[in-house]
């Protein structure tokens, strides 16, 4: 009986972190917060809206990898979204700009190959910078120091 039990209760477990995980990668609880209230208004709008933010924005890799690199960020989100610490314009890492750039060319690199774009150590962004998130008037997008 005991272990029965345990086995509902790790089952329920597992479906209820898999259903978080999963429901903290939309967009919605991504743009849940007041500074990406910007960032979500330029990504609405742009060519790029059909995908999730974690498309773009986590590792392409298994879910531990990515699990791990989404608590990382998100716990530095969480302090400073609570502290109201951010700058006027949020931007990217250096970090999470070679994870957009590399996610960049899963989806495009039959376009870029055999160009000096595929050949470059740079990133995407370097001249893409403003294609999902914009450059104008925006308070959150991103920006590539």
């Amino acid at each position: 009986k005991i272990p029965a039990i345990g086995a509902v209760l790790g089952i329920l477990l597992t479906l209820a972190a898999m259903g978080s995980y999963h429901a903290a990668g939309s967009p919605v609880f991504c743009l849940s917060c007041h500074s990406m209230q910007d960032v979500g208004l330029t990504w609405r709008q742009s060519g790029h809206k059909q995908f999730a933010c974690v498309e773009c924005h986590l590792p392409d890799g298994n879910v531990a990898v990515q699990a791990a690199y989404k608590a990382k960020v998100g716990m530095r989100d969480l302090y400073h979204e609570s502290l109201r610490d951010y700058t006027a314009f949020i931007k990217i890492s250096e970090e999470g700009a070679g994870i957009a750039s590399g996610n960049c060319l899963r989806c495009h690199y039959s376009t870029v190959q055999g160009t000096f774009m595929a050949a470059e150590a740079g990133t995407c962004l370097a001249c893409h910078e403003g294609l999902v998130h914009g450059l104008e008037g925006r308070i959150g997008g991103i920006h590539v120091e």
